[in-house]
């Protein structure tokens, strides 16, 4: 039974991972298409930090055994990631319209997806 809880627990996870990643991505492109660079960050910018921020519960799956991750992996991945999303580019509104975010957020989604 904890076997079966887990398996749906992940599979459930994963597929709304998957589910917010492509949204982030489609938006992204989306935006790009028909606004430009300069829109992006605004057109995902919930998504995207609710998708990043998500991603904390992977460091407590591996520390609590669900996954095979090692934490020594997990943690550096995430936490660079969320510095970046949280310290850098929500903090800084300047940095929100820069032509590198665009290359950020496809580069996340499609490695998320």
């Amino acid at each position: 039974f904890p076997s079966l809880l887990k398996r749906i627990y992940l599979t459930f996870y994963n597929w709304t991972v998957f589910l917010g990643w492509s949204q982030v991505l489609y938006l992204t492109v989306k935006t790009l298409s028909e606004s430009g660079h300069e829109h992006v960050y605004s057109a995902v910018q919930k998504p995207l930090l609710l998708a990043q921020t998500a991603a904390v519960l992977e460091i407590f799956h591996g520390l609590i055994g669900l996954v095979r991750s090692p934490i020594t992996a997990t943690l550096p991945q995430i936490s660079s990631r969320l510095y970046v999303t949280w310290g850098i580019l929500w903090s800084f509104p300047e940095t929100q319209t820069s032509m590198l975010v665009s290359s950020l957020v496809i580069s996340w989604s499609i490695t998320e997806v």
